[in-house]
């Protein structure tokens, strides 16, 4: 891939790159996604979906497609600003991880778990 130019890698599967990949990702300034940041659009409609349905509404596609984007900007800017607020501004793969550990964090702090 980066022999051929490649300029962005975003992962399709859950986090199929292994680490040396990763690292020369970064080492050729390849922009990457790792899965867990990339793939978070199928569980956010999973999500949305059982919001529906738990409600007994149906939602129209203007109104799925609003949500899902605020769901994915949101991805975006809580990855971009973990990876910056630990010195690893760009880094997504960093930054997803961070993130992520970030919020189950306080939902355990939140029900008193640590």
């Amino acid at each position: 891939l980066i022999e051929n130019g490649c300029m962005a890698v975003g992962e399709g599967a859950n986090h199929p790159c292994t680490l040396d990949a990763i690292q020369a990702f970064r080492d050729a300034g390849v922009f990457f996604a790792p899965g867990n940041a990339a793939n978070a659009g199928g569980v956010a409609t999973s999500s949305l979906e059982m919001s529906q349905n738990s409600q007994g509404m149906s939602w129209d596609g203007d109104k799925v497609n609003k949500k899902m984007e605020e769901i994915m900007v949101n991805i975006h800017d809580n990855t971009a600003r973990a990876a910056a607020m630990y010195g690893c501004q760009g880094d997504y793969y960093f930054g997803a991880n961070v993130a992520a550990f970030l919020k189950i964090a306080d939902a355990m702090k939140g029900q008193g778990i640590c």
